[in-house]
């Protein structure tokens, strides 16, 4: 008798369990959809600021960023999400405290349009869990959702951003003081580093003229965790770090250009306005005399920027998510 009762409790339990954990697995099948919009901070490690190389930034050249994204779950812990980003980011030597650095004068700041396409893994899933701690008039249990569920995940995407470094005339002398007129001007346009002329960065040999991008790829990383509010909704605070394919968000990549040709070859190429504007913003033999020398380290040959290492930038951003319901879902 013992044993006909197991085998019945057997074919109606463990089809129930199966079916509960086929759903479970599969409930991301309703809620495929999510939209999120954030807002936050932004950051680089370029050639510019910091405090000698790529591997420190300025706080206080903190910036903002806004994104809108839209995922799609793949899978119940995979989503892809397509991305668009908007941000500023900036550097300025006069931040650095190493003096070589302050002596070269040098700053930038840009916006940043990326589109970008991430796959995104949870670690650990909100849980949505019913308790009966409430009743209503009716003496009927009510049912809570667990307000304190977090989840957890990380991501890798492939993206491409448009940029557009600007920087501002705040030069020195000799004397180590600001004889810039504070005139901002844009930067890509001027090859300030004799992008494309005879004796330039080795990079842009063979083609005329030529100077960096104004696109570059961008490859995302980073992680997250989630609030849940109700089934539907909540928020995300999301920590990301951008590698790139350039040496230029900044302006600054290889070694100063000789000004004076650089003005003559700009002239010749692009006119009389350009020409100045380059011989002025490439920054070549500005600086004060460092003492026990007759150098300002920013004369034709000298290094300009780190040729190791590309630029990359950061976000911190918090958003706000919603899952879209599918109603009529047949995968159910």
């Amino acid at each position: 008798m013992k044993k006909c009762i197991h085998i019945f409790l057997f074919f109606i339990v463990f089809p129930t369990i199966l079916n509960a954990q086929y759903n479970q697995r599969n409930s991301f099948k309703n809620k495929r959809h999510e939209i999120n919009f954030g807002l936050g901070i932004s950051n680089c490690l370029t050639d510019v600021g910091g405090n000698g190389n790529k591997a420190n930034f300025n706080i206080k050249k903190t910036n903002f960023t806004a994104n809108f994204s839209h995922l799609f779950y793949i899978k119940n812990k995979i989503a892809f999400r397509t991305s668009l980003t908007h941000a500023k980011v900036s550097g300025d030597d006069s931040y650095s405290s190493v003096a070589s650095k302050k002596n070269k004068a040098l700053n930038f700041n840009t916006t940043i349009s990326e589109l970008s396409g991430i796959l995104e893994f949870t670690i650990t899933t909100l849980k949505n869990k019913n308790t009966y701690k409430s009743k209503n008039k009716r003496r009927k249990n009510i049912v809570n959702k667990d307000r304190l569920s977090f989840g957890s995940y990380v991501f890798v995407g492939l993206g491409s951003f448009y940029y557009n470094p600007k920087g501002i005339n705040k030069f020195l002398n000799s004397e180590g003081n600001n004889v810039g007129d504070g005139q901002e001007y844009s930067l890509r346009e001027l090859h300030t580093e004799g992008q494309g002329f005879e004796g330039g960065p080795e990079e842009f040999s063979g083609k005329k003229y030529s100077t960096y991008n104004d696109f570059a790829v961008c490859v995302p990383i980073g992680f997250g965790i989630k609030k849940a509010f109700h089934s539907n909704g909540g928020i995300k605070l999301e920590a990301s770090y951008r590698f790139t394919n350039t040496d230029y968000l900044d302006d600054v990549s290889s070694n100063y250009y000789d000004r004076e040709k650089l003005r003559t070859e700009m002239n010749q190429a692009f006119g009389a306005e350009l020409a100045e504007s380059a011989y002025i913003m490439s920054g070549t033999s500005t600086g004060e005399v460092i003492s026990n020398s007759n150098f300002t380290n920013t004369e034709p040959g000298m290094a300009r920027g780190g040729k190791k290492g590309n630029d990359s930038y950061i976000f911190l951003t918090l958003s706000v998510y919603k899952t879209i319901t599918n109603k009529n879902n047949k995968d159910k």
